[in-house]
């Protein structure tokens, strides 16, 4: 039985579970590097370390939660045109999708350079936490 198919004929629930177990293993394995990245910062480079994990993780955060947008969004879109038969359709929306992140990633890239002392304060990026702060945000950032 072809995909299509299944979505026709099994349960809501059953489908449900094929699609959202392999979405919670990759937000799974994005907290275990956290997790892991802190273990390791904080054993080697201690409290300050730390700190700038902390700050720069909300922004990663939220720089990945568009992009993960960006693949759902496209994905669904993606899938409605093959649904219709609509190849074109298709591969203008995965061509667009593409274009999107890559000038996404550009544009943070650009402005989290320039504007990197004052996004990095808004998250707590202040005094003696702001250099270790800079330099892992330049590493994640880059």
């Amino acid at each position: 039985m072809t995909q299509s198919q299944k979505f026709g004929t099994e349960s809501i629930g059953k489908l449900l579970r094929q699609q959202a177990i392999p979405a919670s293993i990759g937000i799974l394995i994005m907290s275990i590097y956290g997790i892991v990245d802190t273990i390791f910062v904080g054993r080697w480079v201690g409290s300050m370390g730390i700190g700038a994990i902390t700050v720069v993780m909300p922004i990663t955060f939220l720089i990945g939660a568009i992009g993960m947008s960006i693949g759902v969004g496209g994905a669904s879109i993606i899938s409605r045109a093959y649904g219709e038969g609509n190849r074109e359709r298709a591969n203008h929306a995965f061509g667009n999708q593409i274009v999107m992140t890559l000038v996404l990633a550009g544009v943070f890239s650009i402005l989290g350079g320039i504007f990197m002392e004052e996004l990095l304060a808004v998250f707590g990026g202040k005094g003696a936490i702001l250099e270790p702060a800079r330099e892992y945000f330049t590493i994640t950032l880059y």
